[in-house]
């Protein structure tokens, strides 16, 4: 993922979980003048990350001038890599419509108040996607999903499903998402 991070918009907040980030995650910090101070603890957050971070100090002078440039470079980006996955991170709804945008010429572009935020909120829309590649009915689909968002355990994943489908169904449905319960804790005897 390649996140942008308005920081003169979202400030230290809008890095939270930055140390989280992969090494195959790059991180583009836009700040100015008006805002380029950062904690020792958030200082200290940034360089135990394994993304690759990148500072871009944006000209000030004219209102919205950050955003401009920030949108700017995002254009650039997605040129020399669509295929890539992008986040903005800002309180600013207006990049919920670049997000928009990108979306309708299948660039993958989210908005997010913080990296954490967005970790989370990806998680989720990866698994919606893959579920929706298994499972065709929508109300079992947002079932399942709700139980795989909700249980840690592959059994308790399974005993809700059983509980609202019966033994068949539930079946079907757990060999079909069980690729997607890695994550979660299993009971040996139900591998």
């Amino acid at each position: 993922m390649i996140y942008l991070i308005d920081f003169e918009n979202v400030h230290s907040d809008g890095l939270k979980g930055i140390e989280q980030l992969g090494e195959k995650d790059k991180c583009y910090i836009f700040y100015s003048e008006h805002a380029g101070v950062l904690t020792f603890n958030m200082h200290k957050r940034i360089t135990e990350s394994k993304a690759d971070i990148f500072y871009v100090e944006a000209q000030v002078g004219m209102k919205n001038a950050l955003d401009f440039q920030l949108v700017s470079y995002l254009g650039y980006m997605i040129r020399e890599a669509p295929e890539e996955n992008y986040c903005i991170i800002s309180n600013d709804k207006a990049f919920e419509l670049v997000g928009r945008f990108w979306q309708e010429k299948n660039v993958n572009v989210c908005c997010a108040v913080s990296i954490e935020q967005a970790e989370e909120s990806g998680e989720h829309s990866r698994l919606h996607s893959e579920l929706e590649k298994l499972i065709t009915n929508s109300d079992e689909l947002e079932f399942v999903e709700k139980c795989i968002n909700e249980l840690t355990t592959k059994s308790g994943i399974n005993n809700r499903i059983v509980k609202k489908y019966g033994t068949t169904r539930a079946g079907e449905i757990y060999r079909l998402i069980k690729p997607l319960l890695t994550d979660k804790k299993g009971d040996k005897r139900q591998e």
